[in-house]
């Protein structure tokens, strides 16, 4: 388990312009993804409301987002996709809930690039080496 305590102070924030779409309308906002060791499988994605209003924040699977990066992936409250975009770099468009859905898009390269950054601390596939089996352990005894 050293490999737990060896990567615990790398916790990864980047906080981005994101565009939310609305029936043709591009509206500017801040969204920070943040990232820990502790959790790798996840990504807790807070948008930053503007005047007054409270913060939002979403949990996403890191390799649904990576999958996001390079093809349409997700079901039910979650979808995310690559699209074209300005310039030749491209965006990614997120679809968070299913009644009336919010559309955002960001920079495909500035997300895999954070991405790649998680996976310096943490390869993709050795997540389950930086786990606490121990409080699952726990759980699973208490039944």
């Amino acid at each position: 388990m050293a490999f737990r305590s060896s990567v615990a102070e790398h916790d990864l924030t980047r906080t981005i312009e994101i565009h939310q779409l609305r029936t043709r309308l591009r509206f500017p906002l801040r969204a920070t993804f943040r990232w820990r060791p502790e959790a790798p499988l996840e990504v807790a994605l807070t948008f930053h409301a503007q005047a007054g209003r409270a913060d939002v924040t979403w949990v996403i699977g890191r390799d649904l987002l990576a999958r996001g990066v390079r093809t349409l992936t997700g079901e039910g409250d979650v979808r995310i996709q690559p699209t074209a975009g300005p310039g030749r770099r491209g965006q990614v468009l997120l679809r968070l809930g299913t009644r009336s859905p919010a559309l955002f898009t960001l920079d495909r390269a500035e997300l895999h690039s954070w991405l790649e950054d998680t996976w310096a601390v943490v390869p993709a596939g050795t997540e389950a080496e930086c786990l606490d089996w121990e409080f699952f352990d726990g759980l699973l005894a208490d039944r």
